[in-house]
């Protein structure tokens, strides 16, 4: 066994073949987003497009172009998302939409409830506002304006608070949609207000921009074999978040092992900050990326099926590492009497979730499989278990399609090891 191989299910392994990478078809939706050339409501989802990696076409719609264009919309108005042909549209829907695919949605209902209500009141402080600033006599307006101080400072002064207590975010005390339905709207809001110096009045208004900006740095740390280290290069990929992909040799294995949470890989650095456990950092970049479930339930699911094909796994373990070419060989004899009763009941567990491992649709779960498939293979010594099980294959299928998922596959080290 190599120095920084580990027979755990979270160690690093090696393997002396190689395979060819299989080539996917490049499936993506077509999203289009429909607004005018100001920022006002519109900006917002443009901003969680743009933190989602997610590849838009922004048609800013110019006046002579709206008389034609606003009969075709759902609501005779804009925003509008269009995706693959369906529109949809209000501008805090499309945002809660896109916070919930991309991962900042809350991580359970009572922080989306919490995003909705800062939200709402967010947009009651605004539209406080939006009578007065569209008013057409001058001298009611002004004297609208003149009225609007008593109003509005306590809200704002509410505001405040509410911000500095979720350390510069609107809501959860994290990056959420709200935080970008706020940053997107903020030029908006002072000047429905007649504050253009809103924010040096209240400077925890000016943390959310910041907040917003702030990039993280990942880095992940595994050996150039896909084993359990995969699933993670694959999500990091599929979620658009820049990372080192930091691939150990054996000779610098003895070194950071220590430095490792419990001595093994791979290990995920947030921030100088390291996480280990492969299921663990999937999970999180699942929850992260909105595709860890949609509700308890799902997620639910999701955890038994990954665990149910980690424990199949795990059954070949002891084979593979076993030293004694006679005792392995009497292993292997006797592996596929156990193993076979449950590749059949993973088989119906995906054909039933219409090619994924849970939930009938893409899950971190999937990347855990399709990421560690090789391995599994080599591990069980069943080098065409996708022919013999082709919706194993449609797992597979179903992650590489992606198309930045694709990318980085084609752009990635090729494995020197197969697996």
């Amino acid at each position: 066994m190599l120095p920084f191989e580990s027979n755990s299910s979270d160690g690093v392994v090696l393997q002396l073949t190689l395979r060819n990478i299989l080539q996917y078809i490049r499936i993506m939706s077509k999203y289009v987003y429909y607004y005018g050339s100001l920022k006002v409501i519109g900006e917002a989802p443009r901003l969680l497009l743009a933190f989602g990696g997610q590849d838009f076409e922004d048609v800013r719609i110019t006046l002579d172009q709206w008389p034609d264009l606003k009969p075709k919309t759902p609501f005779h108005q804009v925003p509008v998302l269009e995706i693959d042909g369906k529109q949809y549209a209000q501008s805090n829907a499309i945002c809660r939409f896109l916070g919930r695919k991309y991962g900042v949605a809350g991580d359970d209902e009572d922080e989306a409830f919490e995003i909705d209500q800062n939200v709402d009141f967010y947009m009651d402080i605004r539209n406080i506002a939006t009578p007065i600033f569209r008013e057409e006599d001058e001298a009611i307006k002004e004297k609208k304006y003149e009225n609007l101080a008593k109003t509005v400072t306590p809200k704002l002064e509410k505001l405040n608070e509410v911000i500095v207590k979720n350390n510069g975010h609107l809501a959860a005390g994290k990056l959420t949609w709200g935080d970008f339905v706020f940053a997107g709207t903020f030029d908006h809001l002072k000047a429905l207000l007649r504050m253009p110096n809103l924010e040096k009045e209240i400077p925890a208004l000016r943390s959310i921009f910041a907040n917003i900006r702030i990039m993280s740095k990942y880095v992940l740390y595994y050996s150039s074999a896909k084993a359990l280290g995969e699933a993670l290069r694959l999500l990091l990929a599929f979620g658009g978040q820049e990372f080192e992909d930091y691939r150990l040799t054996v000779e610098q294995w003895p070194e950071f092992k220590t430095k490792t949470p419990f001595n093994q890989v791979p290990v995920l650095e947030i921030d100088g900050k390291k996480y280990a456990q492969s299921v663990a950092i999937s999970r999180l970049l699942g929850r992260k990326y909105g595709i860890a479930g949609d509700n308890e339930d799902e997620a639910f699911e999701i955890d038994q099926n990954v665990d149910f094909y980690i424990d199949i796994r795990n059954i070949g373990v002891p084979a593979f590492y076993e030293e004694d070419p006679t005792i392995k060989e009497k292993k292997y004899e006797n592996l596929a009497k156990t193993v076979t009763p449950k590749l059949e009941k993973l088989n119906e567990v995906i054909v039933k979730n219409n090619g994924h491992l849970a939930a009938g649709k893409l899950t971190w779960g999937d990347f855990i499989f399709a990421g560690s498939f090789d391995y599994f293979k080599a591990l069980l010594r069943m080098p065409d278990l996708e022919k013999e099980y082709p919706a194993f294959q449609q797992v597979i299928d179903n992650v590489y399609s992606n198309p930045k998922v694709k990318a980085y596959a084609d752009a990635a080290p090729k494995s020197l090891f197969g697996f």
